[in-house]
């Protein structure tokens, strides 16, 4: 797959120097129209308990406080360990002579806004954004933060600030990446806010008057009504998600409002999305080489990872908890140490406030019930679908929209409860061909999935029965896998019976003839599904359920749309 993935190098660059001064929509957020809520709501109570003294805090923290601190260099952008270095010292009250001392050594190295030609030392939001909790965190504790220290961070390291919100790459009309503008906005607003409140009178620190405010309040705002461009974004989603959280943190009024909703929209997105920390979905920017990364390491599952880690009620959760961390670490108390990356990230669901709501919580650590769900994305985008319950989750992988659309799409994945941690070790199939740019694996409804390509099986999955072109696999006693393979057609069909002998009748007495296997798939539990393996990307597979036509223009697709039954 990695060969076939290369494209041609002077081709690339063109490419990428057209994305970066923004043509191809790039990281625009306000494009088409806002996407409605749908059926499936948000949900937004909160009332389970989490322990600040958690054990998986105090690892992290521990983690960070035994780091290295280098020095910072004029146009380079600092090392991203460095602010989380300092943050975990001053969280833990160790080494705190040494930090003061290092942060008085530094200052500003760049400007903010993405790196390019017109802007050399672009990138400093990245640590602007960093180091803003720290201003607020320890604000009132002088024997932790020197007052010198608090001095010179607030003159000489957080440099963003004043009247000059902006959404433009630097030197330019286009609008920068999704997660720079969150980072540098964010650090400007909580700079501002902090002078204003020790003091500081000068109007262009007023964010009420100079624009600030009502700037990134409207951008805050487009990227709730039309979803985020950078959706579950690698590696990019975890700045932008920092940056939410030091607005929900420090910021007032409806600027917390809605980085709260932001949050809370995602978290429930990747609740429906993810089984057991479990998450490969579809992403906009930066294709991949290979797809053999791991399959619980995205930055998104760090931060439910912590917050389950504290959690301090409700039976439940905790059981389902010790099971989800038995399947990805058998041998380790806890396996946020040996996470493969995101611990920056998960830095900030330790140190921050906001925790998700208790359906995001449950839903992420075990589905309570069976669902059928589709998301979508927006214009020029692709959603991703699942179909899953307590015991398995079927995860489309999407399609690209062409070079430009910058969407990495994925496999269509089964996750079961079992300690697979990478592709090859999950059920999953892709097509056609092995080229991600030709596939639209967008091919699943209810408790079925299909593609233009074969079903790759684990080497340790043995099947109950294997028959008329059938592998049956138990997931759990009483529901069946069942995989047709062949080299344009793929079936992954979830099936309900006594027994695989049953569940395998069951298939063939609705669907006798093989021939139609390639158009059509009659499903035991009561739907007539009809499909086009060859759809253009920018439609469903999925055609028509009952003989009811479906709606297949993905583009303009609901956040939330779908079923979530009563067991």
């Amino acid at each position: 797959m990695k060969k076939s993935r290369h494209f041609n190098s002077i081709t690339d660059a063109i490419f990428r120097l057209l994305i970066i001064i923004g043509l191809g929509s790039c990281a625009s957020t306000k494009i088409g129209l806002p996407l409605p809520s749908g059926n499936i709501a948000i949900p937004e109570q909160r009332t389970y308990q989490y322990n600040n003294t958690a054990t998986t805090r105090q690892e992290i923290i521990d983690y960070w406080s035994k780091g290295v601190l280098t020095d910072w260099t004029d146009g380079e952008k600092v090392d991203f360990k460095n602010p989380r270095t300092v943050i975990g010292c001053l969280l833990a009250g160790v080494r705190l002579e040494e930090v003061n001392q290092y942060l008085l050594k530094q200052k500003a190295t760049g400007k903010n806004g993405s790196r390019w030609l017109l802007n050399p030392k672009g990138g400093y939001d990245f640590t602007a954004m960093a180091f803003t909790p720290v201003l607020y965190l320890f604000d009132y504790k002088p024997d932790i933060l020197f007052p010198a220290t608090k001095k010179h961070l607030v003159e000489q390291i957080l440099t963003i600030e004043g009247d000059r919100f902006t959404k433009n790459l630097p030197h330019t009309w286009f609008k920068d990446s999704e997660n720079h503008i969150l980072m540098a906005e964010s650090a400007r607003y909580l700079k501002n806010q902090w002078l204003r409140n020790n003091g500081n009178t000068e109007s262009r620190y007023n964010n009420l008057t100079n624009g600030v405010e009502d700037g990134l309040k409207t951008y805050l705002q487009e990227i709730y009504d039309y979803g985020m461009y950078e959706f579950n974004a690698d590696p990019y989603l975890g700045y932008s998600y920092a940056s939410l959280l030091n607005l929900n943190a420090f910021a007032n009024g409806e600027i917390q409002t809605l980085a709260t909703k932001i949050l809370d929209k995602i978290n429930w997105q990747y609740a429906l999305s993810s089984f057991q920390f479990k998450h490969f979905p579809p992403y906009r920017r930066r294709f991949k080489a290979t797809l053999t990364r791991e399959i619980y390491s995205d930055y998104h599952s760090v931060m439910l990872m912590v917050w389950a880690g504290m959690l301090t009620t409700n039976s439940l959760i905790t059981t389902n908890l010790k099971r989800a961390r038995t399947n990805l670490a058998p041998t380790k108390k806890t396996i946020i140490p040996d996470f493969p990356q995101g611990k920056h990230h998960a830095l900030w669901a330790a140190m921050l406030p906001y925790k998700p709501t208790d359906k995001v919580m449950q839903w992420s650590l075990q589905k309570p019930q069976s669902y059928f769900v589709k998301m979508g994305h927006g214009f020029n985008s692709c959603p991703e679908i699942s179909s899953g319950d307590a015991h398995y989750l079927i995860s489309s992988g999407g399609a690209n929209q062409g070079r430009s659309s910058l969407i990495m799409p994925k496999p269509t994945v089964l996750f079961l409860e079992d300690n697979a941690k990478q592709l090859k070790a999950t059920f999953h199939m892709y097509g056609p061909g092995k080229n991600f740019m030709h596939w639209n694996n967008t091919g699943v409804y209810q408790d079925f999935a299909c593609t233009k390509g074969l079903v790759n099986i684990p080497k340790d999955k043995k099947p109950a029965i294997v028959a008329q072109g059938w592998q049956l696999f138990e997931i759990v006693e009483g529901t069946y896998l069942a995989t047709f393979s062949q080299a344009e057609l793929g079936l992954m069909v979830i099936v309900r019976a006594s027994t695989a002998t049953d569940a395998l009748n069951n298939i063939l007495t609705l669907n006798p003839d093989k021939q139609l296997y390639i158009t059509q798939f009659k499903h035991p539990n009561g739907n007539f599904i009809e499909y086009d393996l060859n759809a253009p990307k920018n439609k469903w597979v999925i055609t028509a359920v009952n003989n009811i036509p479906v709606d297949r223009q993905f583009d303009h697709w609901p956040f939330f749309e779908g079923n979530i039954n009563k067991p």
